[in-house]
């Protein structure tokens, strides 16, 4: 009995540890590639949405950092590292693939 308490007390941390290196979201099992997993057939994902000032004065925003902004030139914009970038063109236009495939790589780590 006392190996079996002792191996309890051992195994539930290792478990516990286990489940925090990823966040399922609607799933008692996300995928091990991902830091977090979100399943849904009903709703999205809702960026942060703020104004160009508020966008500007984050400290230190983390490359891959994406916000949507409200005023000015309204949009999807992330952090290259370097400044605040579209991830597409205004004026009704739409990124092109290079500019997409940029995109994933940047915010992947690629």
């Amino acid at each position: 009995m006392n190996k079996l308490i002792t191996f309890l007390v051992f195994l539930l941390p290792l478990s516990l540890f286990a489940q925090l290196n990823n966040v399922g979201i609607n799933t008692a099992t996300p995928d091990s590639s991902a830091v977090l997993e979100i399943k849904s057939t009903e709703g999205g994902i809702l960026i942060p949405r703020m104004t160009l000032f508020q966008r500007d004065v984050i400290k230190n925003p983390a490359t891959g950092l994406m916000a949507y902004q409200t005023d000015y030139n309204p949009g999807f914009y992330y952090y290259n590292g370097t400044r605040w970038t579209p991830v597409a063109k205004n004026n009704n236009s739409s990124a092109t693939v290079d500019e997409v495939q940029t995109l994933i790589y940047t915010t992947s780590g690629f």
